[in-house]
């Protein structure tokens, strides 16, 4: 035999407990509270499975009980049920407006109120398992974005292995910059939770137009002429493109659309001198504009066959004097605002690669 439902009754009247018990006991693993200021005191120790909550209480009301309820993230999705003599249209209409699954007419007529209850745990029960199913389905949706992203990477990583690294390097800067720009009034309208997800799994795509960029530029062992930095200037274009042409046929549009976002403008400038369309202050999707900071970040402080590493704190001084040209520079004022977590960051990044971390959205970098 399974294990007893539990039920949580709130009443002030001690007859309708006792009337509940002896419908309820042999079924249901019954708790009484009688007030809400006990109910919760109850609520903090059991987890019940449904709420049997009387309208008409003294201090707090069943309606009070249940907006308090509803607006407490741990309680809000237990159904609750009203315990009432109003019948009135009028009082039903309010109830289920602020979230009751039902109503239980006093007096209460057993069967009819074993029925209602029993009615109720299996829609919950059904609730929560397609809640879970969609979850685990979302989960491993998301689990194969990150596989195509890698896949991804790891694709121009094996054209120019410097890059693959830069890849990775920068989606750590980005998700630790972006975790913190998230956490901003001024931002925070901007970068709501599916959007700082989907960008931080888009993060490691900004240079994937480079594969299709000739062997004879992407790895050459020393600066660009002039002609070959025109052709490496398109794996912005190219980049876009591929993630424009995803967008119109992939369910996920929003991803594909950040994804073509970053990719096509990381090399604008804040000044309209970029590439590959001139864009210009916040013409430059914000997304943009982030993997811009943290894209030279990590190309200045990375040893690449033509130069050695920059130290942090000269980047840093780089990018401070570059804000309101190169940069967004109200970006560039809390990037260098987390300095010590992005310094953190370039002095763990072998370790958080090993352990694929550079996925993740925490605040802890």
């Amino acid at each position: 035999m399974g294990e007893k439902k539990k039920i949580l009754m709130i009443d002030d009247v001690s007859l309708n407990h006792a009337t509940a018990r002896s419908v309820l006991q042999d079924t249901y693993e019954l708790y009484e509270a009688d007030s809400g200021a006990e109910a919760f005191e109850l609520l903090k120790e059991i987890e019940p499975d449904l709420i049997l909550l009387d309208v008409v209480m003294p201090e707090m009301n069943g309606m009070e009980v249940l907006k308090k309820l509803k607006s407490i993230p741990a309680y809000k999705n237990i159904p609750v049920i009203f315990l009432t003599a109003d019948t009135s249209p009028e009082a039903e209409v309010e109830g289920f407006k602020q979230g009751i699954v039902d109503y239980i007419t006093k007096p209460f007529i057993p069967m009819v109120m074993l029925k209602r209850i029993e009615t109720q745990i299996e829609l919950a029960q059904y609730q929560k398992n397609l809640e879970e199913s969609v979850a685990k389905k979302i989960e491993e949706m998301e689990q194969m974005y990150d596989l195509v992203t890698v896949s991804f990477a790891g694709l121009v990583e094996s054209r120019d292995g410097v890059t693959g690294v830069h890849l990775k390097n920068t989606s750590i800067y980005f998700t630790a910059f972006i975790s913190h720009l998230k956490t901003l009034e001024r931002y925070r309208e901007y970068l709501p939770p599916s959007v700082v997800k989907k960008a931080c799994r888009c993060a490691p795509l900004h240079d994937v137009g480079k594969i299709a960029i000739r062997d004879a530029v992407l790895q050459k062992p020393a600066s660009l002429s002039s002609d070959e930095f025109e052709d490496m200037k398109l794996h912005s274009v190219i980049g876009g493109e591929l993630f424009d042409y995803l967008e119109t046929r992939i369910p996920d549009t929003e991803f594909a659309h950040i994804a073509s976002q970053i990719a096509k403008s990381h090399h604008e400038r804040w000044d309209g001198k970029g590439y590959p369309y001139g864009l210009k202050g916040e013409e430059i999707p914000l997304l943009a504009r982030i993997m811009a900071l943290v894209d030279v970040y990590d190309a200045m402080t990375s040893k690449r066959p033509y130069k050695e590493p920059i130290s942090h704190e000269k980047t840093m001084a780089f990018i401070a004097a570059n804000s309101g040209t190169q940069f967004d520079p109200d970006l560039v004022n809390e990037f260098l605002n987390i300095s010590n977590v992005i310094k953190e960051c370039l002095e763990t990044k072998e370790y958080m690669i090993e352990k694929k971390q550079y996925f993740s959205t925490g605040n802890k970098m």
